[in-house]
């Protein structure tokens, strides 16, 4: 097992000197740095992934943080809307949001973390007083492209304020895949205070600090991904702000993901049995406790030393080995355990973005899936794995003609 370090640091969100390093996959480019042919003569610019838990409040947090303009800008590589299950999970969360949450049509809803506007499309469907809020200019633009209203910007206080006052109190603020990406949650906290109405409700879904930990998906954590958060935490963080929880539910989406629903302490939402049923699962599975991270990042070494051989393994058999999917997650799977060009030929992604690029740090080179089948690779690694059934559903003639995926979650195997 680790060894506890001896210097605590500080926490981001508490202040306490609380905070335990666990675990540390070393040094890291950006995950959505996709390098041109141009760029693999330059340094990189990288730094040390290592995460850590605050024994008072008890985040799971980085320890060091990227600066936000380094991630979200007018090159970003994400685009929501490449994804048909995400398209259908997002139909499915604005009707329920139109039938369970909306109240007033005087109000605002506000999207934070809009991207290329997938969500938000859906909730004008139901609310005309809709607002987008997403600082990367190049999916915000793509946004505006189908006339949604979209504000390329980060969210904070001075931003609610506006909001506020010129679009009225929000009776929703909505963020999917979002808060983890927030580096000052008190700020959030504040600037959900000033912009919801007495009654609005804030929605966020984010990848589970259980489900990662169960499923030892390491990948989840990079730069992006400030935090990971388990119910017990966000409770406390709220709480803080005169915020809480009434309404948890988990969900299938990113591999394993919490929908916390939220509003004002005096509002007069009743607190569902779900929240309390949620801090006494976390409660068990010791989620408050050090000890619990320290053999998390025991079985991560381990899933790192498993992945290895089975790649090598059939390299050495002649093997021709890709990966799949120029994913976040891939690049943290691909840099921690040192897979490069040695073992993966290219990697192949859908996103023309992506295509013609190399990954970050391994310099694989990124093609179209458009001749995946017909490449007839022996091998196909899956390097966005949440999105495993979507992909080995979409290339039925790979599996057909003979061809394996491998995967790394829950260990590594070949399905």
């Amino acid at each position: 097992m680790n060894e506890i370090s001896l210097n605590k640091k500080i926490c981001r969100l508490c202040d306490a000197p609380s905070l335990q390093s666990f675990l540390d996959l070393g040094r890291m480019p950006i995950a959505n740095a996709f390098l041109t042919s141009e760029q693999l003569k330059d340094t990189e610019f990288t730094f040390n992934l290592e995460v850590g838990f605050c024994e008072k409040c008890f985040i799971v947090q980085l320890i060091d943080m990227v600066e936000p303009n380094k991630l979200f800008h007018e090159n970003y590589a994400y685009f929501s809307s490449i994804s048909s299950v995400m398209d259908n999970h997002f139909a499915d969360l604005a009707n329920e949001i139109n039938t369970e949450i909306f109240y007033d049509p005087t109000l605002s809803v506000i999207e934070i973390g809009s991207n290329d506007g997938i969500l938000l499309s859906k909730l004008t469907g139901y609310a005309l007083n809709t607002i987008g809020i997403e600082p990367s200019a190049n999916v915000a633009s793509a946004a505006r492209k189908q006339g949604l209203n979209v504000i390329s910007r980060f969210f904070d206080s001075s931003l609610a304020v506006e909001l506020s006052e010129k679009y009225n109190a929000a009776q929703l603020v909505v963020g999917t895949n979002v808060l983890c990406h927030i580096p000052d949650l008190n700020e959030l906290a504040k600037s959900l205070n000033i912009v919801l109405d007495d009654e609005g409700v804030f929605i966020f879904e984010d990848p589970y600090l259980l489900e990662i930990m169960h499923k030892l998906a390491y990948d989840q954590i990079y730069d992006e991904h400030y935090y990971y958060f388990s119910v017990t935490a966000l409770q406390v963080l709220f709480a803080r702000h005169g915020l809480r929880l009434f309404k948890v539910e988990p969900i299938s989406v990113h591999g394993g993901s919490m929908r916390i629903y939220g509003c004002k302490l005096s509002s007069k939402r009743s607190t569902d049995e779900s929240v309390v049923r949620q801090l006494a699962i976390e409660d068990e599975q010791g989620i408050s406790n050090l000890s619990s991270y320290l053999v998390f990042a025991d079985k991560v070494q381990q899933s790192r030393s498993s992945l290895v051989e089975l790649l090598h393994k059939l390299k050495d058999e002649g093997k021709s080995l890709v990966g799949y999917a120029a994913s976040s997650k891939g690049t943290v799977i691909l840099n921690y355990c040192g897979i490069n060009t040695d073992i993966l030929d290219y990697v192949y992604d859908n996103t023309p973005s992506k295509q013609g690029l190399y990954t970050p740090g391994t310099h694989i080179p990124i093609v179209s899936t458009d001749n995946f089948s017909s490449d007839k690779p022996d091998y196909a690694f899956i390097l966005a794995w949440n999105h495993m059934e979507e992909i080995v559903a979409k290339e039925e003639e790979f599996r057909n003609q003979g061809g394996k995926f491998v995967t790394h979650i829950p260990e590594a195997r070949v399905v």
